[in-house]
């Protein structure tokens, strides 16, 4: 079963019985924006020119989450710079979010249970019905990281996506693994040269991702500590 990025990366995010995220909202937000700029990087539908991302194929995809923000570019009257879609993304993250948890439903990967606080705030939880998919990304990206199989971009995408989200225990959940991934994961999802012919874009766009969450999370953990 082919999952895109933006599914792997809510999979690692869900606690499997619970159903909930084990990450706050501000990371799980701003991953899932860059989720969504690398997928459309990976498909060479954007590309990053200096600080301005530049739609260069508008034709939708079957993934309402991607359509949104393919819309969004189209209809923009003046050029975007990437941090400003970053943070544009993650306040739309909680809808972009619902469509591709959807997805997983449809697939039968997830299912949804409805719950409320107090017999009053409705909430819902998504638990993990099918654990074969994720399984088999958890098993993959251990065998870039620890047993030396070839990646490819997509798996560096999403191995950055995990470090700057602070999901790499989560996604090595045995404690040796862990240890060995935390000292080089870092080293690999910048250093590692990958082969493709959208190399150059695909980095362009990470390496933009990367440096405006890092820059949103500082401000966060800041005015946080401030206040």
């Amino acid at each position: 079963m082919d999952l895109d990025l933006l599914e792997e990366y809510l999979l690692i995010a869900l606690d499997d019985d619970k159903g909930k995220f084990v990450i706050d909202s501000t990371h799980l937000h701003y991953g899932f924006g860059g989720a969504i700029l690398l997928e459309l990087a990976l498909r060479e539908k954007i590309v990053v020119e200096g600080d301005y991302v530049r739609l260069v194929d508008s034709a939708l995809e079957k993934e309402v989450a991607l359509n949104k923000v393919i819309e969004h570019l189209k209809t923009s009257t003046e050029p975007i710079k990437i941090k400003k879609l970053i943070a544009k993304l993650a306040k739309m993250a909680s809808e972009l979010k619902d469509d591709t948890l959807q997805r997983l439903m449809n697939k039968g990967i997830l299912k949804k249970e409805e719950h409320k606080i107090l017999w009053i705030i409705p909430y819902n939880k998504y638990p993990t019905s099918n654990l074969s998919p994720e399984n088999k990304v958890r098993e993959r990206l251990k065998g870039v990281m620890l047993l030396g199989e070839k990646s490819e971009a997509r798996d560096i995408m999403l191995l950055s996506l995990i470090d700057i989200s602070d999901l790499t225990r989560e996604a090595f959940r045995d404690k040796q693994d862990y240890l060995a991934v935390k000292k080089k994961i870092k080293e690999v999802t910048q250093d590692v040269k990958i082969s493709s012919a959208i190399n150059k874009s695909i980095r362009e766009v990470q390496a933009a991702i990367m440096i405006a969450i890092t820059t949103t999370m500082i401000v966060t953990t800041v005015t946080t500590t401030t206040n």
